[in-house]
């Protein structure tokens, strides 16, 4: 799949989409534009950046650039290991994907049957990442995986204890990557470790295909879990650094860097276990890191 078949992905799901000279960009929530295709780092012109600012309409843009660009330490999870296999993980992930392997079933499921038993597992591991349900109603998965089943570049993988569906990834291969998109689990079957037999396989299998040229779970997030951080280095992903930048419309942001700044470090203080103001508070933390001195100093943009 090329960049404009994944943009077209994008639009049919109802996302806005814009395409500039070095990608296309998309809006993952209201307001906000992130680069597509993920696996590619970029360095747009301050045209491009403006043309984005100004047809989103957007008030944030974050794009990951090549590691000797100014900007906020950020990583994407990779593995180009032809070799693959038991040997490339840590011994404790070793062993859990080893137990794995023999209390689950790996197989590819159609988007039909994911349509109707994934929405629950989506549910339960945004609860356990988040604290909080997935914006994604049951209506909105059946459409996704609806107009998922029509690419051919994109697919669904299950692990099974039983006859339950345990945990699933959807991966697509967008110009030589593998990307895996979406991976979700049900929480009272985490101990037989179906996440750690689900990604081994598969890693394995895409690995071993001519036209994959790596395989990626896609860029740290901000505030990333410790143990979600641990899990995938721990089962052979390297981290390949990048510049995270992040850049807010600057007609918006004295008032977002200043004002709302207070605001969002207060409720993150108030709230320490919500990750999304935890996160919300390091974006505005980077942004201003990002600004020249004097800006900084004297709340000038």
């Amino acid at each position: 799949m090329q960049a404009c078949e994944l943009a077209g992905f994008f639009r049919a799901l109802g996302r806005r989409v814009i395409e500039t000279e070095s990608c296309f960009w998309y809006n993952p929530s209201p307001f906000l534009f992130r680069t597509l295709p993920v696996h590619r780092l970029v360095d747009p012109s301050a045209a491009e950046v403006a043309k984005v600012l100004m047809l989103g309409p957007a008030l944030a843009l974050r794009y990951p650039r090549t590691a000797d660009k100014p900007g906020s330490p950020g990583g994407m999870y990779v593995c180009f290991n032809r070799d693959y296999d038991l040997h490339s993980q840590s011994p404790s992930a070793r062993s859990h994907t080893r137990r794995g392997l023999a209390r689950c079933r790996i197989e590819r499921v159609d988007f039909d049957y994911l349509a109707h038993h994934g929405h629950s597992l989506t549910e339960q591991t945004t609860l356990r990442q988040t604290g909080k349900p997935p914006r994604r109603t049951q209506d909105d998965w059946k459409r996704f995986c609806e107009l998922a089943s029509r690419i051919a570049d994109i697919e669904a993988w299950g692990a099974f204890v039983g006859d339950r569906l345990a945990a699933f990834i959807v991966g697509m291969l967008v110009e030589d990557c593998y990307y895996m998109y979406l991976q979700k689990s049900a929480t009272d079957l985490l101990k037989s470790y179906p996440n750690n037999a689900l990604m081994f396989t598969l890693m394995k299998l895409k690995l071993a295909c001519p036209e994959v040229g790596h395989v990626s779970h896609g860029p740290r997030a901000i505030e990333a879990s410790e143990g979600l951080h641990y899990f995938k280095q721990s089962m052979g992903f390297e981290m390949q650094p990048f510049t995270e930048h992040l850049v807010f419309n600057p007609l918006l942001k004295p008032v977002l860097l200043w004002k709302g700044d207070a605001v969002v470090n207060g409720l993150a203080r108030r709230h320490p276990e919500s990750l999304f103001w935890r996160r919300a508070s390091k974006a505005l933390r980077m942004a201003r890191e990002q600004m020249p001195y004097a800006s900084r100093t004297t709340g000038v943009i």
